[in-house]
Parts: structure tokens; sequence; C-alpha cells
């Protein structure tokens, strides 16, 4: 027996020499900080892309929630958090207008709360990130660009995949990546698109690449994506053309888009409903996607002009939706479209304008005004690349606290920074020096 029992010590402890080293590589690895934070830096890039809805519990529960709460616990733990005294005023501010606000609208005190939690949470969460591991903004950039092109390809894999019937039919026949539909494909990567665009522009790099976002995009056939590539086109060429090639630059991209209007059925159909909805101020006809900004952006409009100064505090949108929408159910082709966008404004500058009112409307707008005057080169096509973001973002879709807003939001505040850090304030109304911009 005791022999038996010296046979299998000896078998075990061959067998943990063996699992040894494999055991101590990985706690080097759990103890080595480089490791740690290459983990944290290319999981957060990868969260950004990771915004499928999982569920609706007062706030829509994202894919990447995971990964941003066990970050968060990891960077709380290295004492990595960090939150700027501005940073806790503005959000301070935010409470104080809520609730000041809600005292004359119908949202509960709960529902500002879940808003300023997960407002605290991802701001500060990702403004640490980007402040807390020594990489510069054109770096933060170019990781994410690699992603993002790594989405474009997963795209057009699963694209063909579906077409030549390899994979299961997915819901919409376009080229949605891993997403249910083009506009989400659309606001993870279109700052990449914008970044390709203006680096082939300045000096010819990139070309593959841009061809391939720009196949990807004709492929999405969305809206967003159309409307998107123009203001990248835009911020890219504009500044580098005299007074007469932006008029040709103007009759070019209405050629295009009166071109886009005959070639994309889905372009043409969402172009007519939203203009005659608008004419006959008549929703009960028009296609979903219209219907939800047409029916938010009358909720949204109707709520400022009932609370102009101070909105109905954070949270409160959902509430004003059930307010007003009822105007607007009469004769309505299917019903399921009442409910459309209704937690979200499906535009961030109605749910702004909704639930704080003029001056939060105002702060946005100036927000994105002040923080794209940048000077230098790689700040401006920075600009170029996140500005076209914000706008196809802010206007269709209002989450406050999505996967990618404040990844996208403390890049454009920190190249405004560091912009002015290097070459000071650009003075109103003065047009940049070739130097500065590269031109």
């Amino acid at each position: 027996m005791a022999t038996l029992i010296d046979r299998l010590e000896a078998e075990l402890r061959a067998n943990l020499q063996i699992v040894e080293p494999l055991r101590q590589r990985i706690l080097a690895i759990a103890h080595h900080p480089i490791a740690v934070d290459g983990y944290l830096i290319y999981s957060s890039v990868l969260g950004v892309f990771l915004t499928l809805i999982m569920a609706h519990k007062g706030v829509d529960i994202f894919l990447g929630y995971p990964v941003l709460l066990l970050n968060t616990a990891i960077m709380l733990l290295r004492d990595k958090l960090i939150i700027h005294q501005r940073h806790a005023a503005v959000v301070l501010v935010l409470a104080v207008v809520s609730f000041v606000a809600s005292r004359g609208a119908a949202t509960p005190g709960m529902a500002i709360l879940s808003q300023l939690i997960g407002i605290l949470l991802f701001s500060i969460y990702y403004f640490s990130l980007l402040t807390n591991f020594g990489l510069s903004v054109p770096r933060w950039m170019q990781i994410y660009c690699h992603f993002a092109t790594g989405f474009v390809i997963l795209g057009f894999v699963l694209f063909i995949g579906r077409h030549l019937h390899f994979l299961p039919e997915a819901r919409d026949p376009r080229l949605t990546s891993i997403y249910p539909e083009p506009s989400l494909f659309v606001y993870a990567t279109l700052p990449a698109f914008g970044i390709y665009a203006n680096a082939y522009l300045r000096d010819r790099r990139y070309r593959p690449e841009l061809y391939l976002y720009i196949l990807a995009y004709i492929l999405a056939d969305s809206s967003l994506g159309f409307f998107g590539m123009l203001l990248v086109a835009t911020y890219a060429y504009l500044p580098r053309l005299s007074a007469w090639k932006m008029v040709g630059f103007a009759a070019l991209a209405l050629s295009a888009l009166v071109a886009l209007f005959f070639v994309s059925a889905n372009f043409r159909l969402r172009a007519i409903d939203t203009t005659l909805g608008l004419i006959e101020m008549n929703f009960s006809h028009v296609n979903a996607s219209s219907f939800a900004f047409l029916s938010n952006g009358y909720v949204a409009v109707s709520t400022l002009l009932r609370h102009p100064l101070s909105g109905v505090g954070l949270g409160g949108y959902q509430y004003a939706y059930t307010q007003y929408i009822p105007f607007l159910s009469a004769g309505l082709q299917d019903p399921q479209f009442i409910s459309l966008n209704m937690y979200d404004a499906s535009s961030l500058f109605f749910r702004t304008a909704a639930e704080l009112g003029l001056p939060g409307l105002m702060c946005l707008i100036g927000f994105l005004v002040v923080c794209s005057r940048v000077t230098g080169t790689q700040h401006v096509d920075i600009r170029n690349a996140l500005m076209p973001y914000m706008i196809v973002r802010m206007s269709r879709y209002g989450a406050w606290f999505s996967m990618e807003l404040y990844f996208f939001v403390g890049l454009f505040l920190l190249n405004y920074l560091h912009s002015r850090a290097q070459y000071g304030a650009r003075p109103w109304g003065r047009p940049l020096p070739k130097a500065a911009t590269g031109i």
C-alpha cells in the first residue's frame, strides 16, 4: 500500500513539474503591468464595436457592458480611475438641472439617477483610459482603425456567405457586419473611414483601405452611411479648395445625391417619406426609419416649447414621449411604430433639447464648435474624421451612453486640448496658415 502511495505521489509531482512552468507564466502575466495595460487598451477599443443591444432594463444593455464593468473594476483596483474637477462640475450641474426640471415634469428621480450613474461610469472610465496609459490621440486612432478594418472585412465575409447561402440569411440583406442594421455599422466605422480618406487625400496613403470602406458603405446601402461619406468628403476637401472649386464640389455633391436617389431604393424611400411627412405633417404612412425620426422630432420640439429653459431632466424623454405621441398615432399603418426610439429620442440633439432645454442644446453644439477649432496636420485630420461621426451619430442616435460615444468624445476633446497646448488658441474668424494645416 505504501509503495502504491509513493508511486502515485511521484507521478503527481512529475505532472506538477510539467504544469509548473505554465502556472508561473500565468502568474507572471497576471502581475505584469504592461500585460494588464495591453489588455485594458485593446479590450476597451474592441468594446467600442460591441454596440449590440442584449436587453432593455430601464436603459439599453449592450454586449460590451461586461467588458466595461470588468475593466472598470481592474482600473479601480490599480488606482487608475480619475475625474477632473471640471468633469465633476459638469456632472453636478446636470444633476442639479435635472432634479430642478423634474419638479415641473413627470420625470421620476430614479430615472435621473440611472442616467447620471451611466454617464459617470462611462465618462470616468473612458477619460481615465485615454489619459492614463501614455498613448497619443493618433496612436489611439491607429489602434481603433485596425479594429474597424477587421470588422469591415468581417462584414464582407458575412455578406458573401449569406448571399451564397453558406450562412443563414439575416433579417437585413445589406452589409451590416455583426450588427442587426447598417446604421450601427456606420457609427462604429465612420471615424476610420474619415482617417483613411484624409490620409489618402493628403499623401496618397491607404488607397486599398479607402476603397474597401467605400465598397462596404455602398453595400450597406444606408442613408446614414451615404450622409457620413458626404460629410467626410466635405471636411477633407473644402479647406483645400478655392471659391470656384467649392462651387464645383457643391455641384458634384448634388449630382451624387441625385444619382443616389435613383440608384438606391432605400435612400429614395427615406427621402420621399421624410419630405412628404414634413410637408403634410402626417406621419401615418411613412416607413419605420422616417417615422422614428419625425415622431421623435415632434415630441422633442413639443417638449422644448413647453420646457424651454430646463427641459424635463435626464431620463425624462420617454415620459414626455408617452404624453405627446398619441397625437401622431391616429391612422398609423403599423401600431409597433409607436414605441420606436421612445427611450433615446432617435437623436442626441432631440434628446438634449427635450431633457436639458435650450441651454443644454446650445452647450452641446458649442462643445462641437469649440473643439473643432484645431491647428496642425494630425489634429486637423483627426478632427475631420471625428466631426462627421459626431454629426451623424448625434443626429440619428440618442443614447447617452452607448459603447463608442465617450471613446470618441474623449479623443475629440483631447485632440483639441493637445492642439491648443501646442499651437495656442485659434483666433475666431482667422483662417489657418497653410504651414499649420499641412496643405
